[in-house]
């Protein structure tokens, strides 16, 4: 006997008609999940993933009627529910670990107040990492530029450094201000700011050291090596600053492996509702099965968990 009834175009109507073809029928919504409940959050989650996961639940726990058809389906959402609360967990920790070096830089902004720095004190950890390697090429250009050979032209940063490193010298042998833009500086154009000079030739850069130290009142020689030695001082205090703010950064995310205690407390509380729920679904479903089988289940239970 055919499920459905045949008609004259080959086709059939009106559905299965037998208990076994019906069962089959039951379970073509399933597999395509047309009458589920969707709890996919837009932007986060996948629709084709919740219906793989949905399907791969209800093939293993195989129920049979309407009511374990729902267990089983319920079961398949709170495990989905599940997996959303440690993927929370690990969200939740990763965006802590973002905040820790906006985090050091507060703390420390606030302790430079205090201190009397204010808040012009570089504490942001992209500022402390760029000082250093700006003040660690300032050392470094100061202590190559004796044996730099005349015609040999200096990138803007060498060149910079060094002329800006030998007029705040300058400015402090005289104790006070220096008017930079009355002094004729060779290779500086009119329109150049001290603190940003272009790419120059290294005599260009010789001419400035002595147009600056003959202003100060200073020998060339002993301006520059003031100079050399303030921007090396400056390299290793940047130095420091950077390994002290990383060793800050290295405990803080340390201490930030887990969540906070709130944030433990509300995940661990809303995975052990969904856990309690499972397991309650899962019993159900059970002993439905097994009384279906023809086996004895009990009507009650009692779940104890613990150590």
């Amino acid at each position: 006997m055919n499920d459905a009834m045949a008609l004259p175009n080959g086709s059939s109507a009106g559905g299965p008609k037998t208990e076994e073809g019906k069962e089959v029928a039951r379970w073509n919504a399933t597999r395509h999940g047309i009458s589920s409940p969707a709890p996919v959050v837009p932007g986060l989650e996948k629709q084709e993933d919740w219906q793989e996961h949905r399907a791969a639940i209800l093939e293993q726990l195989c129920p049979v009627g309407h009511l374990e058809f729902t267990l089983a389906e319920r079961v398949a959402l709170l495990t989905w529910r599940l997996h959303r609360v440690t993927r929370y967990e690990a969200e939740s920790i990763a965006i802590s670990q973002e905040q820790v070096e906006d985090d050091i830089h507060n703390s420390r902004q606030l302790i430079s107040c205090f201190t009397g720095e204010g808040l012009a004190a570089t504490t942001h950890p992209t500022d402390i990492r760029g000082e250093a390697v700006d003040t660690k090429r300032a050392d470094s250009a100061f202590r190559r530029f004796p044996s730099e050979k005349a015609g040999k032209v200096l990138r803007a940063e060498a060149a910079g450094a060094i002329v800006f490193g030998v007029y705040l010298a300058a400015k402090k042998a005289l104790g006070g201000e220096l008017n930079v833009e009355a002094l004729d500086l060779p290779g500086v154009p009119e329109d150049a700011a001290i603190e940003e000079l272009p790419a120059m030739k290294v005599e260009d850069v010789r001419g400035c050291i002595e147009v600056l130290a003959a202003a100060a009142s200073v020998d060339p020689a002993e301006l520059l090596e003031a100079a050399a030695d303030e921007a090396g001082y400056e390299a290793r205090r940047a130095a420091h600053k950077k390994e002290d703010m990383e060793r800050d950064i290295s405990r803080k995310v340390r201490e930030r492996i887990l969540d906070d205690d709130a944030t433990l407390q509300k995940i661990a509380r809303y995975e052990a509702h969904l856990s309690r729920q499972l397991y309650q679904a899962l019993h159900e479903l059970e002993a439905l099965q097994t009384r279906r089988l023809g086996g004895n289940a009990p009507l009650a239970r009692l779940d104890v968990q613990g150590t």
